[in-house]
């Protein structure tokens, strides 16, 4: 059974209170109350809409069965809402998504919060939405145009006014991943979504993505491949790419692979930050009940020197799968998964420590 951190319980004002915890350098990390699920979601969405931050969908085991002992994965439809800018707020139930979802993109905009594809038990969605929040705090949903083809487990960022998608799979049976780009114009969305260059290198899913001034960044994620049995096996991937000037450019690798870290990444002037993500050090290990947890190590990528470097371990359950929504000058990283099949309910702030006040 997942144990939560005793502090991450507290009520928001007293969470906010606390030190936040120090780091060797580039960033700290402040607890926020877990959401009110004692399990926690993966793959799910986030975004923050009028000062509150909206989260849900995903999956998990509700059971606590896992799925090598046949647990089953269940997807969700709940959403809640933290309001931010209250002391001692709690998370409320918010609505529902349009339908269950979960391992698709979420995205925050000027207009509201961007939900993008994802998945169900059966099928891969190309629906696209946009989520605000009324003054009932209940969710409200405005469709936008669908993706060209279904999509999960693909990443996305919004530079200036224009939605990225990049990667993914169409179907739960795919054995190879897209290398596909497209773009939506959020000031131009009835033009419906446009098909960019695509990522000139093998596809991939659970990349990670960034917006970097003008520039869309992917990093990592792994590619698909059939077996001999026609199932997909996966190679972990370190290469990372830069689209600007409507072309593509690579820039320096990885120091280690990166599959379903925090995304969009965390960004802080000319800098993101690569938060945990399954390195695939554990990959072929005899039992996933062995796993030891995912890597705590935090990277930062400096785009103007194209230049990696280490800036700290997670002092918090490293987590991966899980979405991340901007808030005063740093990132909130909401639930995810610590080990295969292990949820968490935790919630914090990532912030870049020049970023701190």
């Amino acid at each position: 059974m997942h144990t939560v951190n005793p502090a991450l319980t507290l009520p928001l004002a007293a969470a906010l209170a606390l030190a936040p915890a120090a780091h060797a350098d580039g960033f700290q990390t402040t607890p926020l109350p877990p959401v009110s699920d004692p399990i926690g979601f993966a793959g799910a969405f986030a975004g923050i809409c009028k000062g509150h931050l909206i989260a849900g969908g995903g999956a998990n085991f509700p059971d606590g069965v896992m799925p090598w002992d046949g647990g089953k994965k269940v997807w969700h439809d709940r959403l809640f809402a933290l309001d931010l800018t209250q002391s001692g707020a709690a998370w409320n139930a918010a609505g529902k998504l349009p339908s269950r979802n979960g391992y698709g993109v979420s995205l925050t905009a000027e207009e509201g919060i961007l939900i993008i594809g994802g998945s169900d038990e059966t099928r891969h969605l190309a629906d696209v939405h946009l989520m605000t929040l009324g003054e009932n705090q209940q969710v409200h949903f405005r469709p936008l145009p669908s993706l060209p083809e279904p999509l999960a487990q693909m990443c996305g960022a919004i530079v200036g006014r224009k939605v990225h998608l990049c990667g993914g799979i169409v179907s739960p049976s795919a054995t190879s991943a897209s290398n596909q780009h497209w773009i939506l114009d959020l000031d131009a969305p009835a033009k419906g979504w446009s098909e960019a260059p695509p990522l000139p290198a093998t596809g991939r899913i659970l990349a990670t993505a960034a917006a970097v001034g003008n520039q869309f960044i992917i990093a990592g994620g792994c590619s698909l491949a059939p077996d001999s049995a026609g199932k997909a096996t996966r190679t972990y991937l370190t290469d990372a790419w830069k689209f600007s000037g409507n072309e593509w450019s690579r820039i320096a690798d990885l120091p280690r692979p990166s599959v379903a870290a925090a995304s969009p990444a965390p960004v802080m002037g000319d800098s993101f930050f690569i938060v945990s993500g399954d390195d695939g050090k554990q990959a072929g290990i005899a039992s996933p009940t062995l796993h030891k947890g995912f890597t705590r190590e935090v990277l930062c990528h400096d785009v103007s020197n194209n230049t990696w470097a280490t800036v700290g371990d997670l002092t918090v359950p490293p987590p991966v799968t899980l979405p991340t929504a901007p808030w005063k000058n740093g990132s909130i990283l909401f639930n995810g998964e610590v080990k295969p099949g292990v949820r968490t309910p935790q919630v914090f702030q990532f912030m870049p420590e020049s970023a701190t006040p």
